[in-house]
């Protein structure tokens, strides 16, 4: 890592962070991961500041090609010579001092059999905290020891674990965490979500299913299930009902999006309808 006090204690540690157009978060990010061992950011062809942002703070900086999820780290972990414990993060990640003074003791302890550490997490969404959030989570299963790395191909790429021996932190207090700051205000979480309905919606579709639609489409009353029966967010009131109808209109957008490509849309009738009127027009100048 470039700029750390060479006397610092190992960390054991390789943080893994695909990014694009991220000049906003990526600094922040960064500087609160700075006391890894290694520090990998994969930039997908950025057009903002964020590779130059991240050359002051990367370890490993590569630049690939752009895609959804995270498809590169996938594609490249394997062949990486990464520490014993693999990080995984987000722009939107930040990290407490005090959590990081308790991973390097975990890390750098010898006699730990844990292949997984579930990190005390807090999730802001809208820049609200809450248990009644549709986005709420008190664990996060980020940081992985590599014999147990578990990768998938599938729709979004998900890094995961093939170990049942799981750690779980225990709590220092409410502000010690690992923090998920998404969804700053409705303009980024609408940008952010066509883009990520369109690619799930372009996954699904690609598999050889024709259940997809009544599958998307049962999804939307799961996620109303899960916002109105498990979480409760109404009881958040209008900042609880404003997230639900967040969370759900995800589900939504997906469903559009595929019964959208099952039909004949107005790529294929409006050429057909201009086609005809033209050539009537044609037969009216006759």
């Amino acid at each position: 890592m470039k700029n750390l006090n060479p006397n610092r204690i190992k960390s054991n540690v390789t943080v893994f962070l695909e990014v694009f157009n991220e000049e906003e978060r990526i600094e922040s990010c960064l500087k609160s991961f700075s006391w890894a061992d290694e520090l990998i950011v994969y930039d997908k062809q950025s057009t903002d500041r964020t590779w130059e942002i991240a050359k002051k703070y990367a370890t490993k900086l590569v630049s690939v090609p752009y895609s959804q999820a995270s498809e590169n780290i996938v594609k490249n972990i394997s062949g990486v010579d990464s520490c014993e414990w693999c990080f995984f993060i987000t722009a939107s990640s930040l990290i407490h001092p005090e959590i990081v003074k308790e991973i390097i003791k975990l890390t750098n302890t010898l006699s730990f059999s844990y292949d997984v550490i579930a990190i005390p997490y807090a999730i802001y969404a809208f820049g609200i905290r809450s248990e009644r959030s549709p986005w709420t989570n008190s664990r996060k299963c980020s940081l992985i020891r590599k014999s147990a790395l578990k990768v998938s191909s599938e729709l979004h790429n998900e890094i995961g674990y093939s170990s049942n021996r799981i750690f779980e932190m225990p709590s220092i207090g409410e502000e010690e965490v690992l923090y998920h700051c998404t969804h700053k205000n409705a303009s980024d979480f609408f940008s952010r979500h066509m883009r990520y309905v369109d690619y799930e919606a372009k996954y699904m579709l690609n598999k050889p299913n024709d259940r997809q639609l009544k599958k998307s489409f049962i999804d939307i009353f799961r996620a109303l299930g899960g916002v109105i029966l498990k979480r409760r967010s109404f009881m958040l009131g209008v900042d609880g009902v404003a997230l639900a109808m967040a969370y759900v209109s995800y589900f939504i957008m997906k469903f559009i999006y595929v019964w959208d490509s099952y039909r004949d849309n107005g790529d294929v009738v409006y050429p057909a309808i201009r086609e005809k009127i033209d050539q009537l027009w044609k037969d009216n100048e006759k």
